[in-house]
Parts: structure tokens; C-alpha cells; sequence
């Protein structure tokens, strides 16, 4: 029995000083914080090859394995510090708005149920093991927290995966078509504007011409007109004479 009370004590004080962080940290700084991770760790692992090879360019590394494990590792830092500075400077404009007292307390809810839920995964995956469950059922039947972690823990185990995985495939498929709608429109809206450009250059390029036309038509009369006058003038000056 006091074995048990130990393990709940334990659990409770690692989760309400963890939870404690959170309160200090604040919650938009966890939130980004943990998305920064999940962010990080999501993208770089998309990336790592392009990273990579940018990077060897100039330390010259030939191992395509050793390439996309430094390109990983460098997008993961530079995202999550990316996202974590991001979180850093709303939580400061979110504090001097004068709410930083609720930024505090749902960073404390956030980082504790954060904790328990870690707990609670961890329970639920050593109970299910079938060496593991006799035991923890009779060394954990007087436990308050036990049970909890484990109820806890098989609820977020047993999700429909394929319900979520179908609505996320549906929620690609809107954003791929929306993608799509957006790139005919915009590829529609640069042949128009194209064509546009086009013509204003060549309507631009006919009064040019036509100017230059004029310009030299004037000139010719001009030049003519002088030598008319130059040969008027020598044959009045005959005249005289």
C-alpha cells in the first residue's frame, strides 16, 4: 500500500512540476514550443535531402545516408528555432496586452496534461503486454492514478486512425484542388496579362515607328525644301548676272 501511495505521489509531483514549467514558460510558449518539435521533425524529414546536399556542396560528402542525416539534423534545429522565436515574440505581444496571467495558467494545464498524457501512453502500452498486465493488476489494484493512466492512455491508443487518416486524405484532396484552382487561375491570368503586355508593346512599337516615320518624313521635306531654296537661289543670282 505504501508502495502504491509512493507511485501516485510521484507521478502527481512530476506532473504538477512539470506542469509548474509550463507556468513559468507560459502556454503560447509551450504550444510552440512542442510545435516546433512536431513542426521540425515533420518537414526536415521532407527536406533532409535538399538540405543536405546544399550543405555538402561545401564540405564535400559523397554518402547520400550521411547527407540526409546532416540536412535532418540542421532543418530540424533551424525550423524549431524558427517557430520557438516566433512563439517567444507573441508571447511577449500576448503579455503586454495584459493577458499574460491566462498565458501563464493554460501553459500550467497545458504542460501538466501534456506530462499525464505521456504517462498515460506509457502505462497503457506496458499493461498491454501480457507479462506486464498480471503484475501491474496486482501490485497497482490500490492505486488512484494507475487506473486513470491507463483509461487515459487506451483512449488515445484506440483512436480511429483510418477515420483521422481519411479525413486528413479528404482535407489534402480540397487543398490539392484549391491549389490546383488557384494555379489555373493564376496561370490564366498571366496568359492575359501576357497577351496584354504583348499588345501594349506592339502598340507601343507602331507608335514609335510612326513617330520615327514622321520624324524622318520632315527631315526629307526639310532637306528638300532647302536644296529647292539653294537652287532657287543660285538660279535668281544667274539672273542678275
Amino acid at each position: 500500500m505504501q508502495d502504491i501511495a509512493m507511485f501516485d505521489i510521484v507521478i502527481i509531483l512530476i506532473t504538477l512540476f512539470l506542469g509548474l514549467k509550463g507556468l513559468f514558460k507560459g502556454f503560447i510558449k509551450e504550444v510552440f514550443g512542442l510545435l516546433g518539435i512536431v513542426g521540425a521533425i515533420f518537414i526536415a524529414s521532407r527536406i533532409s535531402l535538399e538540405v543536405g546536399n546544399v550543405v555538402t556542396s561545401v564540405l564535400n560528402i559523397e554518402n547520400e545516408s550521411t547527407i540526409k542525416l546532416l540536412g535532418f539534423i540542421i532543418s530540424v534545429i533551424a525550423i524549431w528555432f524558427v517557430i520557438y522565436s516566433l512563439g517567444i515574440i507573441v508571447s511577449k505581444i500576448f503579455s503586454a496586452s495584459g493577458l499574460g496571467i491566462f498565458d501563464r495558467v493554460l501553459g500550467f494545464v497545458f504542460g501538466a496534461a501534456k506530462v499525464f498524457l505521456i504517462f498515460s501512453i506509457i502505462a497503457y502500452a506496458i499493461n498491454s503486454i501480457d507479462s506486464f498486465k498480471k503484475s501491474i493488476d496486482e501490485n497497482f489494484s490500490n492505486s488512484i492514478v494507475m487506473p486513470h493512466l491507463i483509461s487515459v492512455g487506451s483512449y488515445i491508443m484506440k483512436l480511429d486512425t483510418n477515420s483521422i487518416k481519411e479525413q486528413l486524405n479528404e482535407g489534402t484532396k480540397e487543398i490539392q484542388e484549391d491549389v490546383s484552382a488557384v494555379i489555373e487561375g493564376a496561370k490564366d491570368e498571366a496568359v492575359q496579362m501576357e497577351q496584354q503586355a504583348s499588345d501594349f508593346i506592339k502598340e507601343k512599337a507602331a507608335q514609335e515607328f510612326e513617330k520615327e516615320l514622321n520624324r524622318q518624313k520632315q527631315q526629307f521635306e526639310d532637306e528638300l525644301k532647302s536644296q529647292k531654296d539653294r537652287f532657287d537661289s543660285v538660279n535668281n543670282q544667274n539672273k542678275e548676272d
